[in-house]
């Protein structure tokens, strides 16, 4: 088999699957919809405890709320961890500085963006974070 743009002849490679966890639903279907206009596939879950639930296979990226009801960002992250299940995560949080920030970045979070970000920033960081 030949190689053709980084995939083999007659396979498709899947657009990268892209989870979103806030527990702000305006702000995960805004944010579903914008990660779908950049050609990438696109989730959206209210709450950590909902994206556990239904996680079955990783995602190649997950957009993860810091601070939410329940189970907070740093936790799901934590719990994700426990389980060996790494899963590259762009923290989103209004905190620049926070002690969940840093037990999120210790539990494997790759990357952060602070509120209020625009369209190309988010897209911009995904990138990064999917190249890596």
């Amino acid at each position: 088999m030949t190689m053709m743009n980084g995939q083999l002849n007659g396979e498709r490679r899947a657009q990268p699957r892209i989870c979103i966890v806030d527990d702000d639903e305006a702000v995960g279907q805004a944010l579903r919809l914008l990660v779908r206009s950049f050609g990438w596939q696109a989730e959206s879950f209210p709450s950590a405890l909902a994206f556990l639930a239904a996680l079955q296979a990783p995602p190649d990226c997950l957009l993860l709320d810091l601070n939410m009801p329940e189970m907070n960002g740093a936790e799901l992250l934590e719990s994700l961890a426990a389980r060996g299940v790494p899963i590259r995560t762009i923290m989103i949080t209004a905190q620049k500085e926070s002690p969940l920030l840093v037990r999120a970045e210790a539990a494997g979070a790759r990357a952060q963006l602070t509120k209020p970000f625009d369209d190309e920033a988010l897209k911009t960081c995904i990138e990064s974070v999917l190249a890596a």
